[in-house]
């Protein structure tokens, strides 16, 4: 019987709500726009102001994208998505972990990241209400990403590891510290026969499956 898998999940998705990251590129706009409006200033003063802020901007998406966390684990029961019950975090809604039936997963797919690797928890039909997640009209998401803007309001919401992104619905994470290869090994090790285990292959722009055999059971085996 293969070991439990657990492997450390790379970037803000873990401790922070999707599109948390679209919010520094806004207050750079908001800080340039409030220079720009300011004519009276010397342009060197502004410029150099201007320049500080845009390499500020830049270390901090660096800082944010070298997070890494222990938050994804996988047995032959379940995979689990979500900081551990130890974490410090405040906020609630930051603590929250997933747990996943591996008989409401329809198919895992696998791609090569220069981060390392992204595997996607495509969901079946039949995957519960609490799984599949609760899908917000597209006004209500403009308008919880506006509410970002105010201080300490996304320890209020669920982070984008356990969120599930639309269209199939399906849950997303980018791993490090693994290859594809050991990735595959260990999923297939631990999910049932009937889910399928694919890699994604990049061919001349387009994206296709390495793993095309009709027999799902045997996918990637």
């Amino acid at each position: 019987m293969a070991e439990p898998l657990s492997v450390p999940v790379g970037g803000p998705s873990v401790i922070f709500p999707r599109g948390y990251l679209w919010l520094t590129p806004l207050w750079y706009a908001a800080f340039a726009g409030y220079l720009a409006m300011h004519p009276d200033w010397a342009l060197w003063f502004r410029a150099d102001c201007a320049a500080a802020f845009f390499i500020g901007m830049i270390v901090f998406l660096a800082a944010l994208n070298s997070l890494s966390f222990r938050a994804f684990a996988a047995d032959h029961f379940e995979v689990r998505l979500g900081l551990p019950s130890s974490t410090s975090r405040r906020g609630r809604r930051r603590r929250t972990v997933r747990h996943i039936p591996w008989q409401q997963i329809d198919r895992v797919r696998i791609a090569r990241r220069p981060y390392g690797v992204r595997v996607e928890l495509m969901l079946s039909q039949n995957a519960s209400l609490t799984v599949r997640g609760y899908q917000p009209s597209p006004a209500a998401v403009v308008i919880q990403r506006i509410l970002l803007v105010i201080p300490f309001w996304y320890l209020t919401r669920a982070t984008g590891l356990v969120t599930p992104v639309e269209g199939p619905p399906r849950y997303r994470v980018g791993l490090r510290g693994v290859t594809v290869d050991e990735i595959r090994h260990s999923l297939r090790a631990l999910a049932p026969p009937e889910v399928a285990i694919a890699v994604l292959v990049r061919r001349r722009g387009s994206v296709s499956s390495a793993t095309a055999a009709p027999d799902r059971a045997r996918l990637s085996a």
